[in-house]
C-alpha cells in the first residue's frame, strides 16, 4: 500500500474529517482513483468515470476510500453522441481528433495513432452527477486528453461547488482545436480559484526519451526537452469559503497535497477554530504543528527514496558519457 495512505487519519483532525467527508470526482479514472488524495482516503467519497469498456472492467471498487464507485459514462461538453479515438497508447485516447502533424518532430506516434474508434453517448458533468444522485463535489480531477475545458465550461453547478481541482494541461495542441494551459488557467482563475502548483511536468525530446540531466547513446546524446504537459492544481480563493465545514474540507484537501500554509489560513479563522474546538476538542495550532511535522517526515523519506532510486540512471548515464568521450 502507498505510504501516504490515510496519513491524516492519525491526526487530531481525523474525527472532524470523518464527520465531514469530501466528495471527490475523477474524470479519467483509468487505472484507479486519484492517488493524490490517499492521505485523506478515509474521509473521501470517491466517484470515478471511465467510458472505455476494457479499462472500466479492470477498476476495483475496493480500497482505502470511505466509499468508491465507478461510472462507465463518457463526459463531454454536451449531451449526445461523440466519437472516442482509441490510440496506440490507450492512455492517450480522446474525444478530440488527434493531430499527428502537431508532434511529428518528436517521433512519438503512439500518442496520436488511432487504432480504432468507439461511438459513445456522452453527458455533461452536471448531468452525469445528477443522474448519480451527487449533490456537491469538493474535488475534481480532469484528465481526458484535451476535453478538460469543454467539460468544465458545461458544468457550472459542479465548478461552483468545488474547493480544489487538478486539471491536465498541455502547452502543445496534440489534438485538433485543443485548448492550451493558458485557457485552463483563465477559466479557473476567472471563477474564484488560484493556481497553487504545477505537478509532474512532462518534457519531450526530439531525439529519444532520455531527458535532462541524463544522457543517451543517440546522435544527440544530451538535450533538455520541451515542456509538453502536466497538471495544474487549483485551490479556491479562501476569502470565498464562508461555511466552517467547507473551510475544513478545503483545508483537508490542501493538507493532503502538502499545502499546510494554505490550510492554516482557513483553520485559524476564529469561526472555524472555535467550531473545531467546541465540536471536536481540536486545538488548531497544536494540531497543525503535529500534522505538518508528520507529513514532513513522510515527505523527507519519500524524497530520500527517490534520490536513492535515481542513482541507478545516473550511473548508467555516466557509463555512456565515459564510453562516448
Amino acid at each position: 500500500m502507498d505510504g501516504r495512505t490515510n496519513l491524516l487519519r492519525a491526526s487530531p483532525f481525523a474525527p472532524a474529517l470523518a464527520a465531514h467527508p469530501c466528495v471527490a470526482v475523477d474524470i479519467g479514472a483509468r487505472g484507479g482513483f486519484e492517488p493524490d488524495l490517499l492521505p485523506l482516503a478515509f474521509a473521501v467519497d470517491a466517484i470515478g468515470f471511465e467510458p472505455e469498456p476494457e479499462a472500466f472492467a479492470t477498476l476495483d471498487s475496493r480500497g482505502p476510500w470511505r466509499s468508491v464507485r465507478y461510472l462507465p459514462v463518457a463526459v463531454s461538453g454536451n449531451d449526445g453522441p461523440r466519437t472516442l479515438h482509441v490510440t496506440r497508447d490507450s492512455a492517450s485516447s480522446t474525444l478530440l481528433e488527434p493531430d499527428p502533424a502537431s508532434i511529428a518532430e518528436f517521433e512519438k506516434p503512439q500518442f496520436v495513432t488511432v487504432t480504432r474508434t468507439l461511438a459513445v453517448e456522452t453527458r455533461t458533468l452536471d448531468g452525469a452527477l445528477a443522474d448519480a444522485g451527487v449533490q456537491r463535489v469538493d474535488y475534481l480531477k480532469l484528465d481526458i486528453e484535451g476535453a478538460e475545458l469543454e467539460v468544465a465550461r458545461a458544468a457550472p453547478r459542479t465548478i461552483g461547488s468545488l474547493l480544489a481541482a487538478k486539471i491536465e494541461v498541455t502547452f502543445l495542441p496534440v489534438r485538433r482545436q485543443q485548448p492550451l494551459a493558458a485557457d485552463i488557467d483563465r477559466f479557473f482563475t476567472g471563477r474564484g480559484f488560484r493556481l497553487m502548483d504545477f505537478i509532474r511536468p512532462a518534457h519531450w525530446r526530439r531525439d529519444g526519451y532520455i531527458i535532462h540531466p541524463q544522457t543517451g547513446s543517440g546522435t544527440i546524446p544530451y538535450s533538455r526537452g520541451q515542456l509538453i504537459q502536466g497538471d495544474y492544481l487549483f485551490f479556491r480563493n479562501p476569502e470565498t469559503i464562508v461555511e466552517p465545514d467547507r473551510a475544513l474540507r478545503a483545508a483537508a484537501l490542501a493538507m493532503a497535497h502538502g499545502h499546510f500554509d494554505y490550510a492554516a489560513g482557513l483553520l485559524r479563522r476564529p469561526d472555524v477554530a472555535s467550531w473545531l474546538g467546541r465540536e471536536y476538542a481540536i486545538d488548531v495550532e497544536r494540531s497543525l504543528r503535529s500534522t505538518s511535522r508528520r507529513f514532513g517526515w513522510r515527505a523527507w523519506a519519500a524524497g530520500l527514496k527517490q534520490q536513492v532510486r535515481g542513482l541507478s540512471p545516473f550511473v548508467r548515464s555516466l557509463a555512456r558519457l565515459l564510453r562516448n568521450r
